[in-house]
């Protein structure tokens, strides 16, 4: 065994050992950090939706509460008399509509009768009891509802409030509504998410019988549910499959699509019976985090080399420098010594480290030891 190999050997393992925990270490908390802001973007986009259905519940309960309010409107309601009720409302609720997205207004008799449909007045008179509990505990209870539900057009956020006539008695209910799809697209404007709304085939085919469009077949099909919007079909039909869409609590996960990372989260959509009808897929493009991940592999590789290659570099020449090269001198000057010479003068010894010039000195009085002896024995 030699200091020169051996030593040096063990205190590069060592540095390299130091060096890449050090480094793994640091990558592990960065990956954490990333994975702990993908979850608060996560939570984030379900922050937003949920904002953004809110609003629109808001939205509707407050344009329900103006029109029904109007004294007109009372009294034509009062009376029964549909096409008056029809002329005092349909310019208002045009303006909703061109101004604020309000899709649908509905007048209806307890417990649901539809008496008339501003938005349609050729269709009245349907018994809506089956499939809008809303309405029905409106009309029941006299309070302001309000929620998401599927009706036979298809579906919409509502606000809906009981009716009076002119002395405070109740004569029936109105609601207003935003229809979902345009809701969507609005947060894809907004924030350049991708967003996908998956209905429940069996509810929306026994509910929704008047929806335009042939909405039910395979291309739209994702398992028992049918993608009744999206605001990018093709994405999302990527993203979301017949394994991942049904679920029953809020879940996400992270899916290429197009070489593009992507985290998706999915939640559980609940009508005001509190019954689930389907559920929300939110996309957003994650390739900046996932970039930042990458690039800190890269990084924290090349600070682990580099800081290698560094200390190997400043222990060889410390080493070799302050330790080595004493001893290679030293080593001959105790051999001439050892041989009954006195040896050459030890050069730069004052730039030395102080235990080697302690044992410089040991060296030295051993010289005038040896060179006494001699001159004594000579005399002798």
């Amino acid at each position: 065994m030699t200091f020169r190999k051996d030593a040096l050997t063990v205190m590069t393992r060592s540095v390299i050992v130091v060096i890449a925990a050090v480094s793994l270490v640091s990558y592990l908390i960065s990956h954490r950090m990333t994975a702990s802001f993908e979850e608060g973007q996560f939570t984030l986009m379900g922050q937003i939706l949920h904002s953004k259905l809110s609003g629109a519940e808001s939205k509707a309960i407050a344009a329900a509460e103006m029109m029904a309010a109007m004294p007109a409107v009372k009294k034509a309601f009062a009376a029964g008399n549909r096409a008056e009720l029809l002329s005092v409302t349909k310019d208002a609720f045009r303006i909703q509509h061109e101004k604020y997205g309000i899709s649908q207004a509905q007048f209806q008799l307890s417990p649901a009768t539809s008496f008339l449909r501003v938005h349609n007045p050729d269709k009245f008179g349907e018994d809506q009891s089956a499939y809008r509990p809303m309405i029905v505990e409106v009309n029941s209870s006299h309070a302001i509802r309000k929620g998401i539900e599927i009706t036979t057009s298809g579906i919409g956020v509502f606000g809906a409030l009981p009716m009076t006539d002119g002395s405070g008695k109740i004569i029936g209910s109105f609601e207003m509504a935003m229809e979902i799809g345009p809701l969507l697209d609005e947060l894809k404007g907004a924030y350049g998410f991708d967003l996908g709304f998956f209905v429940d085939e069996k509810i929306l085919h026994a509910t929704a019988t008047s929806l335009k469009g042939d909405i039910f077949n395979d291309d739209n099909r994702v398992g028992a549910f049918i993608k009744f919007h999206s605001t990018h079909p093709e994405l999302l039909q990527t993203l979301v499959g017949d394994g991942d869409v049904n679920v029953t609590e809020s879940a996400h996960y992270l899916r290429e699509a197009n070489g593009i990372p992507y985290g998706v989260l999915l939640l559980p959509v609940y009508n005001y019976a509190k019954k689930r009808i389907g559920v929300m897929a939110i996309a957003s493009d994650f390739s900046q985090t996932r970039s930042a991940d990458g690039q800190a592999v890269v990084w924290q590789v090349l600070l682990g080399l580099v800081s290698s290659v560094l200390l190997i570099g400043f222990i060889l020449v410390v080493v070799r420098g302050m330790i080595m090269r004493p001893l290679e001198v030293l080593n001959e000057r105790v051999a001439s010594l050892a041989d009954g010479e006195r040896g050459r003068d030890l050069p730069g010894v004052e730039s030395w480290c102080e235990e080697m010039r302690d044992l410089v000195g040991s060296c030295e009085r051993l010289a005038e030891r040896s060179a006494h002896d001699r001159k004594k024995g000579s005399a002798e």
